[in-house]
């Protein structure tokens, strides 16, 4: 049995937001968790914001958003 396997998907706009705000929530899953692979591969701190279509803000961080946030913040003003 052949299979086509794995295929480029066209980047664009999802039209029905049902579907775009399904895509958004598997999507963001999938995000964080590669940060995370990241963050405990590497060692790695960050800080990941993201809005929905839906105007909802998600947030992750390693090792939190506001730990990391407050670093990065500090280090601007520093730079200043």
């Amino acid at each position: 049995k052949k299979t086509l396997g794995r295929r480029k998907i066209e980047i664009r706009k999802i039209e029905k937001k049902q579907n775009r705000q399904v895509t958004f929530t598997k999507r963001r899953m999938g995000l964080f968790r590669k940060a995370s692979e990241i963050g405990v591969l590497c060692g790695a701190e960050m800080a990941i914001l993201v809005r929905s279509p839906a105007g909802k803000i998600f947030a992750f961080g390693n090792p939190s958003p506001d730990s990391v946030i407050s670093l990065f913040l500090d280090d601007g003003r520093r730079s200043l």
